[in-house]
């Protein structure tokens, strides 16, 4: 027989859209999403909004010691007070506390569940490795000029889309995105694990960088001068800290990792090709392609000149490319 606090919801949740109100009980968990499939339709709350991931969050009532949690599982990200959350961390909440998702506003009501909460009263010690990274990062060469004549909610949805398709590319050639900033991507492989991990990386950012101009024309993005969006892409090779953050954000730190954004910063610019090198992952991956003319660069942080190398192509005796 289930206790009376079962049968009695703890809390609600007040759903705002359009205009309208929707309470929705909460008796000891609730999932709301697009879909939630699989989900007891008393713990579910399905908004039919395409802003919203299949399963977008969920909400969880710790009886025992009268606290509430809120846990982001979405794609789009979910806004508690104006803040947006980390995903997949587990994150107090309070009565008449407002839940932002989508389109959507939710408020947290309840007589309970007032106690301040914490994320973790016992921290685990995060495990901190170094290793040998060969990263690329990709950085949208005209962004600054699209974006003066650009709406921002344009410039996102049609990121959006492009980090979505290049993302595809990425996973093609076994790389592991670390991050997006804003106008720039940022990938990693670890050479431990993936010993052709220079080649790979520099096949993607070819790759990556001819979807690009395959995509520019079709998205909604333009210089002044009518020009699509265009991109530089530098590709390194350092030793790194790897420090997990949270349970799905990773920390990869280190000075290579600066060398990776200056380097993305002067590529496709000036003349240059689209993908520029250090000197590490020429050596590495020297026989496999055609290169341009090696330059001395300044790179900003760092003292003294740097070489780098433009690739153009994979070499006709460098194959078609690893997966």
């Amino acid at each position: 027989m289930r206790s009376d606090w079962f049968d009695k919801p703890q809390a609600n949740l007040v759903m705002h859209l359009n205009g309208g109100e929707k309470i929705v009980p909460i008796f000891d968990q609730l999932f709301v999403g697009r879909q939630c499939a699989g989900i007891d339709e008393a713990r579910r709350l399905v908004i039919p909004d395409p802003n919203i991931s299949r399963n977008h969050l969920e909400i969880r009532l710790d009886v025992l010691t009268d606290r509430a949690y809120l846990i982001d599982t979405s794609t789009n990200g979910t806004l508690l007070n104006g803040m947006p959350l980390e995903r997949a961390v587990q994150v107090p909440i309070k009565p008449d506390d407002q839940i932002s998702i989508g389109d959507v506003v939710l408020i947290f009501r309840s007589d309970r569940f007032k106690t301040a909460g914490l994320t973790n009263t016992s921290p685990t010690l995060t495990r901190i490795a170094e290793e040998t990274m060969v990263m690329v990062v990709g950085d949208i060469t005209n962004y600054s000029t699209i974006s003066e004549v650009t709406d921002n909610r344009v410039i996102a949805q049609s990121l959006n889309y492009l980090w979505h398709d290049l993302n595809q590319v990425l996973r093609a050639h076994r790389g592991t995105l670390n991050h997006y900033a804003g106008d720039a991507l940022y990938a990693v492989w670890e050479l431990r694990t993936i010993p052709k991990a220079n080649e790979l990386a520099i096949d993607f950012a070819l790759a990556a960088n001819r979807r690009v101009e395959e995509l520019g024309p079709t998205l909604p993005l333009r210089s002044p001068d009518g020009s699509p969006i265009r991109m530089g892409w530098g590709v390194v090779q350092g030793r790194a800290a790897i420090a997990a953050m949270t349970r799905t954000v990773t920390a990869v730190i280190g000075d290579a990792t600066n060398v990776a954004f200056r380097l993305a910063g002067i590529a496709g610019r000036a003349g240059r090709p689209a993908v520029m090198v250090s000197t590490s992952v020429h050596a590495a991956a020297e026989a496999q392609y055609v290169w341009g003319d090696s330059e001395q660069v300044e790179i900003k942080g760092r003292r003294g000149m740097e070489t780098v190398f433009p690739v153009v192509a994979r070499s006709v005796d460098g194959g078609h490319g690893l997966k």
